[in-house]
């Protein structure tokens, strides 16, 4: 024992700074490595672009009037501010027939109805007289009413876009066919027998082509 103590001590004396250092020095691969991640920072949200939604196709039908399909008509009687009462009904022929997948839909001499809206003679101080006519139907090979409407185009602004489908003013409507009488001033407006207009289909119209081909058919 005494000589296991004294070589201790004589190791101690000899190297003090090995013994030191030994039981001073911990290793650098035993600490504990620190924590040098720093926590996830989340995705920043990328903010949804508005994109305008595309527009809907408008779905096909296999026969049938499509919405703004020119009808070409005809007054078959003479109309004045003189005597047109208001609610009056006015009659149109048709001038042309109307085909889909050449069976005749809407046929020559078919007829369309309207009505008078605005009736007013002439008065004093060389005031005109005023008509106002609507565009209301059209009657089909079929038997059948469509409606119609006296401007083609419905989604344009201002004025034309006001009076879509109606005669609302005749001295617009009728021009170019008669413009001269129309716009005398002081004078009752008149227009002629005959005066023919253009209408137009208002809305697409589904339609059954058996009824049309057996109606074509018992026409011939």
């Amino acid at each position: 024992m005494r000589v296991v103590c004294s070589l201790i001590l004589s190791t101690a004396l000899i190297f003090p700074n090995a013994v030191f250092s030994a039981q001073q020095t911990t290793p650098d691969d035993a600490k504990p490595a620190a924590d040098q991640t720093a926590p996830a920072t989340p995705a920043q949200a990328t903010p949804s672009q508005t994109t305008p939604p595309a527009p809907v196709a408008k779905a096909p039908f296999a026969f049938g009037l499509e919405d703004a399909t020119p009808v070409k008509l005809r007054t078959k009687q003479e109309l004045s501010s003189a005597t047109a009462q208001l609610s009056d009904k006015v009659e149109f022929e048709v001038v042309e027939d109307v085909k889909v997948h050449d069976l005749v839909v809407i046929p020559r001499g078919g007829k369309a109805l309207g009505t008078v809206t605005l009736a007013q003679p002439k008065r004093r101080m060389g005031r005109a007289g005023k008509l106002d006519v609507t565009i209301e139907s059209v009657r089909l090979m079929s038997g059948e009413k469509v409606p119609l409407r006296a401007m083609k185009d419905t989604h344009g602004g201002g004025h034309q876009g006001a009076i879509a489908g109606a005669m609302v003013a005749t001295s617009i409507v009728f021009f170019p066919a008669a413009p001269l009488f129309l716009l005398v001033h002081g004078k009752d407006i008149v227009i002629p027998k005959g005066t023919e207009i253009t209408a137009y289909i208002n809305d697409d119209i589904p339609l059954d082509p058996a009824k049309f081909a057996l109606a074509q058919t018992a026409g011939k």
